[in-house]
């Protein structure tokens, strides 16, 4: 409908009982897993635990779709999809915290790979050596960004909150004229958005 979601949830919360849950990437050891474990006891008790099952559903797919929005926005802004470059700012499973265990960001580069399009992941956060062993991803220093064709912001990490349009622009190619970003946590203020950024929230 167009309607930005931060703008839904803060007129919700003038409500007294409400609880802000933001949509976002939802993995990790905790909330990532454990839910099945209780759905598989409910359903040897004959029971269907179809409101748990149906969030982790769409929690599973998060990765995919972000990837898939990112890439339908570079198609509207006449941006070439196979062989780009796509800068992901986050790698970890939340903010702030180096864990890359179950990391639902790992979903979205394997879904960009599909298109023929290449990663370039910076996460100040996480170990470097840690995201090698883990995922094979070579985490790259801020200075080591150039050339890229769309801009996707996986995790909200307290570093990244000072990062201002101007310096995300200077990582795209040149000739890119309508930049493409994907905002999932909504780190970024809507009002320095520019007519040169196609933005997007989740």
């Amino acid at each position: 409908m167009g309607i930005d979601t931060l703008e839904v949830l803060e007129a919700a919360g003038t409500k007294w009982n409400f609880l802000p849950f933001k949509p976002g990437l939802v993995g990790g050891h905790c909330i990532g897993i454990d839910p099945y474990y209780l759905t598989y006891k409910s359903k040897i008790l004959g029971y269907e635990p179809e409101v748990i099952l149906s969030g982790r559903k769409i929690n599973d797919n998060m990765g995919k779709w972000v990837a898939q929005k990112a890439i339908k926005e570079m198609i509207k802004s006449d941006v070439q999809i196979k062989g780009s470059k796509v800068l992901i700012m986050g790698l970890t499973f939340k903010e702030d915290c180096p864990d890359l265990r179950n990391s639902k960001v790992v979903d979205i580069i394997k879904e960009l790979k599909e298109f023929g399009i290449e990663s370039v992941v910076c996460d100040p956060v996480a170990e470097k050596k840690e995201a090698m062993k883990e995922y094979g991803i070579e985490l790259k220093e801020k200075d080591e960004i150039e050339g890229v064709s769309g801009v996707i912001i996986a995790v909200k990490h307290e570093r990244f909150k000072n990062i201002k349009i101007e310096d995300i622009k200077k990582f795209y190619k040149k000739e890119i004229r309508e930049k493409v970003i994907i905002d999932v946590k909504g780190l970024l203020d809507k009002e320095e958005i520019d007519e040169e950024i196609n933005y997007k929230r989740v």
